[in-house]
């Protein structure tokens, strides 16, 4: 009863655990997984969909090392990634915390090389358009793709556009599957131009077949790294404030 975030549950008069309000529950699985004796069970979260805890979770060591090492990858071999490597990070990344346990976003994976090309070129097209960015528009005619930077995967996030919470989830959710991708030696880069520029420009979205209704939260390049990196490079000086 600790556990669960919407008090669904109360103590009976034998003092068992018992349902107040069925609208309440967010079926967040928190009162099964934390059920000691595997004696509750949920009936909007079939038992076999439980996955068991790790026996062995990484050291404090371990996990602060792996966190700080992480590097924004631009450079990437030719060479695609697995479906079954993709459906495995995505399967992470479902598994985000989103707000109210709501799981409302959807995510769109393009793999195609001319896809992925293509929609580097429409989103030049929005900064051609915009009269500005001429840096960038001559690195673009140099051959340079600054926009998706050649990589042979995209996964974006979207939400729903009434969805309040949005960028917040997809942010999160997307953490997680970079970090996932980490995990299995990949490289990841966060598709700052590409989020930005499809909130403004349609056909950008309609080349990423956005659903009706839907916005682009975020995105990530990936693929295999071409070089690897040896050292953690430096960072600003810590400004916190504690009260």
């Amino acid at each position: 009863m600790d556990v669960c975030p919407s008090r669904t549950l109360a103590l009976n008069e034998e003092g068992f655990p018992e349902e107040v309000s069925e609208d309440k529950c967010i079926l967040c699985g928190q009162c099964v997984a934390v059920c000691a004796s595997h004696a509750l069970t949920h009936s909007g979260l079939p038992e076999g969909d439980f996955l068991p805890m790790p026996k062995e979770l990484p050291t404090p060591a371990m996990m602060d090392g792996f966190l700080m090492s992480r590097r924004s990858v631009r450079t990437f071999k030719d060479r695609p990634i697995a479906r079954e490597t993709l459906e495995a990070l995505l399967d992470v990344a479902r598994r985000a915390p989103t707000a109210s346990n709501s799981q409302k976003l959807h995510w769109i994976v393009v793999g195609d090389a001319a896809k992925i090309h293509a929609l580097s070129e429409e989103s030049v097209n929005w900064i051609r358009s915009s009269g500005n960015g001429a840096a960038m528009l001559e690195t673009w005619e140099s051959g340079y793709d600054f926009v998706l930077r050649g990589a042979p995967t995209v996964v974006v996030a979207c939400a729903p556009a009434e969805y309040g919470w949005g960028k917040q989830d997809c942010s999160i959710a997307l953490t997680f599957l970079e970090l996932a991708a980490e995990a299995r030696g990949l490289g990841v880069c966060w598709a700052g131009y590409l989020t930005r520029i499809a909130a403004v420009h349609a056909p950008l979205r309609q080349a990423l077949s956005v659903p009706e209704g839907y916005v682009v939260c975020g995105g990530l390049m990936l693929g295999e790294r071409k070089y690897s990196y040896r050292r953690i490079p430096p960072r600003k000086p810590l400004s916190v404030q504690w009260n």
